[in-house]
């Protein structure tokens, strides 16, 4: 009977090198240090969070989105809302986010929206500059105005962050802190007490309706307009062609 020989040395040792090798890459890959997540593009942060915390979008350039969220929440197109309108407004967000309809919004579902739903209200964000806002068509045309009401929003340390920087009230996370009990979960009730807290606090002159013209401008639309008028007075201050 005839048998096999004995493997060449040859082949036995590509076999071990290549065994090596691999085990080589995989300790390389152990090694390597997590990947950070993207930074938000240079002027591309034109973001609105509603009081409810549902963010907005809108095209580097475009208008604020604040108002893709006042249209839909008036829902009686009579240019202010009511505070049932604001209630069901936040109310249809909670069912929104609520994704296994018990009711509640648990840490699964706080993380989902904080990682899935407005990753803007990460900490990165809160470290934001002028730079990384957009401009916003048409504002700072008036100097005096930009000088007054805005203030910049401060990249370390005590300041806006969070969802503050894109929204009316100053909650960097306004699902969190909706939790008034500590649970780690947010019911509808806390999520509608927190609402009608924000209402109360938006209602500047007590009369139960929330104007357009009466709302605010968050953080960042506030430093877009700076930034507009930053960059129109360089145009103006730069030396013009053939200028001494």
């Amino acid at each position: 009977m005839t048998g096999r020989g004995p493997r060449a040395p040859g082949r036995r040792q590509d076999a071990i090198l290549l065994v090596l090798a691999a085990c080589a890459v995989l300790a390389a890959c152990a090694d390597e240090p997590p990947t950070e997540e993207p930074p938000i593009p240079r002027g591309a942060a034109n973001v609105f969070i509603s009081p409810a915390g549902e963010p907005f979008h809108a095209e580097a350039g475009a208008a604020y989105p604040v108002d893709q969220w006042f249209s839909r929440a008036d829902a009686n197109h009579d240019g202010a809302l009511s505070e049932a309108e604001f209630l069901a407004d936040a109310k249809a967000f909670f069912q929104t986010l609520d994704a296994n309809h018990d009711g509640v919004i648990d840490g699964f579902e706080q993380d989902a929206y904080e990682q899935k739903v407005a990753p803007e209200i990460l900490p990165r964000v809160g470290h934001l500059g002028a730079a990384d806002i957009a401009p916003l068509p048409g504002t700072a045309a008036n100097k005096r105005d930009v000088d007054n009401t805005d203030k910049p929003v401060r990249r370390r340390g005590r300041g806006v962050t969070g969802a503050a920087v894109f929204a009316l009230t100053p909650e960097p996370e306004p699902i969190a802190s909706a939790d008034t009990d500590f649970d780690g979960k947010v019911t509808l009730d806390e999520f509608m007490a927190a609402a009608r807290r924000r209402f109360a606090a938006l209602d500047v002159d007590h009369d139960g309706r929330l104007r357009r013209a009466e709302l605010p401008r968050t953080p960042a639309e506030k430093l877009a307009a700076k930034t507009a008028h930053g960059r129109a007075t360089s145009r103006q201050d730069a030396p013009r062609p053939g200028g001494p």
